[in-house]
Formats: structure tokens, sequence, C-alpha cells
């Protein structure tokens, strides 16, 4: 036998006498070795006496013990020892027979060779016990050396080929797990028969669909696994199908349900293939369930995102956006010239003049407007987690951090992040900030690696940022970067002659909402629209109407269903063209207040600036009138 090839040839030796090793050693070392250079040795060696010996790698143990820790070893190290010579008495400890039932604890492939004096004991009388039995030889001494010669050469072949085929059994049991969890994973129904009508084999959903077990499926044809699927199921009604949904094949079916209420619809789609061998001849077919509610739902879905985005793009186009004063046809005409491009834009403009219109009409009108638009008020959010907010954190990066978090930066995946209320940032997310814009990556809290992201940046404030640079209250350089394309948002007060269109326009939202039929606005209400300042602007423009719209009783929105606080004569119910009555200071400054928190929606800390109040004095005043924020 010639053993040339690669593998395992680790060939342990276990006896307590010294000379049995080296005569071992001696046996399964190659006498000679061949060379080219030397062609007229080679051609006068006998043909027999040339190398047919791997080389072996021989350990040796002069004790059971030390076998059991040499072939534990070996084991644990991925590198097992392939056939084992143990002799019969190995005096003192454990004797061979001993040690053979240790080892088999730990390796059941090792090929073991009894190695024994006794020449008329047949191996059942040596070993005494059958379980033992399980690859073990026996050699009676003394020895020949071709014996040992090809008995090891054919067990370390044979070990190799049985390692080699356990090996390809493992790999083929793996891929056939993987295949079962493949055709289980596609969601479909799936079996094959053989051309007899016999089960070969079913996916988990052939066995759920009809609650059936393979065992009961073994005793079906396709016919009657057919038969009964429809009497669990009923044809479809496709009358709300949505439109141009086509199934093809040889059945579409609906689950009914028993309790009389409308179910939800499943559709199937079934289809039949012939499966064919390596030489092309049938072996069977290939039967699949398909249930397409989901793909039918997913176009109904796809519908309404299509709706829904031309609603969008229609509520933040230029035409969508209310206004005809010369202020704002500026502002248009700025956003036209920018909206395609990739610039910073920062919008400035006072609470409520509708900054984050303006921003939405940049996304919806550029190219990024089928990605997300994603804002976040830098005012409204604390310190402590508008971080995480921005840029996400790993989990466990800081308390109450139990899982993963991703922030807009990332969900952007391509489209807008609009900052709204950036003066209001902390100088330490400043900087963080600054870097993003600068690399195009984050970090999250509590993380290392680096996140690369494509996403426009617009910002908003109400704040003058040039007088917060000079402070140190906010960074130049990131001024610069936020600032590049500058736009200003006019106050209401600047642009009266929009406000009749966007009355009318809040009062068509908002008689929509509310389901009642007010075809206008009185002269009076309009002229009383026409002289109020509207400190919140557009934003309190649109709360003045909603709430009109409310108390309106008519089909025309009358004077006295107006906030109070666009003047004392709403509040007194007169005429708004008669002289008005001098009130009380008292009174005038608890209506200020009133108005105030009406304005700022509760907010005390922006009534109060928008007052010149601190916080305490306004806490005062409010509780000297008796007022106090709404819940």
């Amino acid at each position: 036998m010639n053993f040339r090839g690669q593998g395992n040839r680790r060939v342990l030796i276990v006896d307590d006498q010294k000379e049995i090793h080296d005569d071992f050693a001696e046996m399964l070392t190659p006498r000679f070795v061949e060379t080219t250079t030397d062609e007229l040795a080679a051609a006068f060696t006998p043909r027999e006496d040339k190398v047919f010996l791997p080389e072996f790698e021989l350990l040796h143990a002069t004790s059971g013990e030390d076998a059991y820790e040499v072939i534990k070893s070996g084991k644990e190290s991925n590198r097992p020892i392939a056939v084992a010579f143990v002799d019969i008495r190995m005096p003192p400890g454990i004797d061979g027979i001993e040690t053979i039932r240790q080892v088999r604890k730990i390796d059941r492939h090792i090929e073991i060779i009894i190695m024994t004096a006794y020449t008329d004991k047949s191996l059942p009388e040596i070993i005494h016990d059958m379980e033992l039995l399980h690859k073990v030889l026996y050699i009676r001494k003394p020895f020949a050396r071709e014996e040992i010669q090809q008995i090891t050469l054919s067990l370390v072949g044979k070990w190799n080929v049985e390692q080699e085929l356990a090996e390809k059994r493992r790999q083929l049991t793996i891929s056939h797990q993987r295949l079962e969890a493949v055709l289980d994973a596609t969601g479909d129904a799936m079996a094959m028969y053989d051309v007899t009508g016999n089960l070969v084999f079913a996916n988990r959903g052939y066995e759920t669909v009809l609650d059936l077990a393979k065992s009961e499926l073994k005793k079906m044809s396709p016919k009657a696994f057919a038969e009964q699927f429809k009497s669990r199921f009923r044809e479809p009604d496709l009358t709300d199908v949505v439109g141009g949904f086509l199934f093809e094949g040889k059945g579409n079916v609906i689950e009914t349900a028993a309790s009389g209420r409308v179910p939800k619809q499943r559709l199937f789609y079934r289809s039949i293939a012939p499966v064919c061998d390596s030489q092309g001849d049938v072996i069977g077919d290939l039967y699949v369930y398909r249930d397409v509610s989901k793909e039918i739902e997913v176009e109904r879905m796809r519908a309404e995102v299509l709706r829904l985005r031309t609603e969008l793009e229609t509520t933040y186009s230029f035409a969508g956006m209310v206004g005809a004063s010369p202020p704002m046809q500026q502002v248009y005409a700025l956003v036209k010239q920018a909206a395609e491009s990739d610039i910073s834009v920062l919008i400035r403009g006072e609470s409520g003049t509708g900054k984050e219109l303006v921003a939405r009409s940049f996304h919806f009108n550029s190219l990024r407007k089928k990605r997300p638009f994603l804002a976040i008020n830098c005012a409204a959010i604390p310190e402590a987690l508008i971080e995480s907010e921005l840029f996400g954190h790993e989990k466990g990066a800081f308390t109450g951090a139990g899982k993963q978090r991703i922030g807009i930066f990332e969900r952007a995946r391509g489209g807008t992040v609009f900052l709204d209320e950036i003066g209001d940032m902390h100088l330490a997310l400043q900087a963080k900030l600054l870097r993003v814009l600068q690399e195009r990556e984050i970090h999250r809290v509590g993380g290392s690696t680096p996140i690369s992201v494509d996403v426009r940046l617009i910002a908003a404030t109400n704040k003058n940022l040039e007088a917060a640079v000079k402070t140190g209250a906010f960074r130049q350089d990131l001024f610069y970067r936020v600032a590049v394309f500058p736009i200003v948002i006019p106050p209401l007060r600047e642009r009266r002659e929009d406000i009749p269109l966007l009355a009318k326009h809040f009062l068509k939202k908002h008689t929509s909402r509310a389901d009642k039929s007010i075809n206008g606005i009185s002269t009076a209400s309009l002229r009383l629209l026409l002289q109020y300042d509207w400190p919140g602007n557009v934003r309190e423009l649109e709360n003045a109407i909603e709430r009109a719209v409310l108390l309106e009783t008519t089909d025309v929105l009358q004077v006295n269903n107006l906030p109070p606080q666009l003047s004392p004569i709403v509040a007194s119910g007169t005429d708004p063209a008669a002289p008005a009555a001098i009130l009380p200071l008292a009174e005038v400054e608890r209506q200020a207040l009133v108005h105030a928190l009406e304005v700022s929606t509760n907010n005390i800390t922006e009534a109060a600036r928008a007052l010149g109040l601190n916080r305490a004095t306004l806490y005062r005043k409010l509780k000297k009138y008796g007022l106090r924020p709404s819940n």
C-alpha cells in the first residue's frame, strides 16, 4: 500500500518496556530514501525494499495514565491520535483494558490495537466487555515488522477516510438544513411529489397551511390535498382589488371566516412545475401555494404613499405657500434659486412666521424630495438628550440607554435635516455639529466607529446670531457653515396684504376639519384682522381662525368669535368701527398677559421674553390677576 497522501499520521505506542518503543521506531521509520542523484544505487536496490511508508508521527507513553493524557491533549488541541498500540499489562497503575475504557470516554474514533503475549485467547476473552470491542484489534507478541507496518498503514488510512466521510456527512447535513431553512423562509407552501404521486418532501408552510402533520401529508396525493384545500378556502371576490393587479395560475382562493364576520382575505396563487434529474428526465412535480395577500396590500400602500407624496409636494410647493406680497415673492424667488442645490440654508424670522414651512418647501422642491425630511427643535429638547436625538447612541452608552438608538442624521438617509432654533444649541454640541458638517460623518454617543451621512442641513432661528457670535454664545465657524444662504421670513405685520389670503386659507382648512359650512369672513372681522399687529405671526392668525370657526354658528365668520386679545372692542361686543373705550391700566395689563400666554401656547419662558419680563415677575403678575397657564 503506497500511502503518500496528506492526513493524520499520529501513532501512539503505549508500553512500559523501552525495547518495544525502540522496535516500533525502527519498524515504522522508512529505511531507504529514493533520490534522483543516485540512479545506480536505485537500480540495484530490491524493489520490495523501496520505501512505501509515510513519515508517521510517533508518540510514546509508558503507562495508561500517560496514554490518557496524550490522547486527551491531542483531542483538545484538534490534533487527535489516529492509531494507538496498547499493551495489556502495564504495572503499576491502570492496565491496557482500563486504559481503553478511559480513552473511549473522550475519543470514539481512535483505532486501537491491543498487544498481548496470550496466544491461546480470543479478543472477547481478553477484554470481557463487548462495548470496548468497537474499533479494537489485537496482535500477539512477538511482532513481525511487515505485520506492524501493514496494520499501521491500513488503520491510519482507514481513520483518515472515515474522518473525511464524517466531514462530508456533516457538510451534507448542514447543506440539507440550510436548504430546509431557505424553503421554510420563502413563506410559500411547497411540496414535491414523485411520478407516482407519493410525497417526497414538504416544507413547514405546506404542513401549516392546512394544519396537517407530515405523517398525514404522506398519505395524501396532490389531488387529495387540493380538494381539502378547496374545502377550507373559497373562490375570491376581487371587486375591491386595487386596479391592475393580475394573477395567473391554476387556482386563486381566499380564506373564509367561520364566524360570519368579514374575513381578512388571503389570496393564494398555486403553481405546478415538473422536477427533472441531471439527465432531463421528469422525476416528479413541485407544488407551490403562495399567499399573495401581502403583495396586494403593498400595492395599496404604494398607491396611498403616492397620494400622500403628491399632497405633500403640493402643500409645500411654491404654489402651496400662501402670500402674494412683495416680501413673500422675494422669499419664493430665493427658495427657487437654492432648492435644487445642496447649499446650507439659514432661515431667519420671528416665532410663528412659518420657518419650518419654508424649510419643507426647500426639501420638496429639491432633488432629495423622495428621501426623508426630519425636523428637530433644538430649544424643546433637554440638553442631556439632544445629542442622542441628533446622532443616536449605542446600547449602554449612558444610564437608561437600554438599546441602540439611531439619530436623525442617520435616519435622514440622503434627505434633509431641519434644525429649528439652532441659536439655542449649547456650545459643546455646536462643536460636534461643526465636525459633522466638515467631515460628513457622525459618531453615535458611546460609539467609536465613524458613520458616513449624506444629508442637506437647513437651520432656522429667531435670534440675532451675529450678536450671539460676538458674545461667544454661538461659534463663529459654525455660523459661517450654516449661514451660507440666509433667507429672512418677514413678520405678518410687514405684509398685511397677505392677511386676507391667509385668513381665507385657514378658514377653508378648519371648516373642512370641523365639518362646518362657513362661506366667508365678515367685513368687520377682516378690518380687525388687518388692524392687529400679530406678534405671534401666521401661527397666531391660524389659531385665531381655528377658534372662531369652532365658535361660529352662522355661515359667515363674525367679529365676536375672534379672540379677545385682537381688540378690547371684541371683548365688549361693540362695533369695531365705533370709538374705543379707555380701559383701566390693570385691565390692559391683564389682557396683555392673557394674550402672551395664548400666543406662546402657555410657554412661560417664551411669554416672559415677549413681554420683556423675567420668569419670576411674570409668575407674580399671573398670580395677581388670578391667571395661570392651562395644561
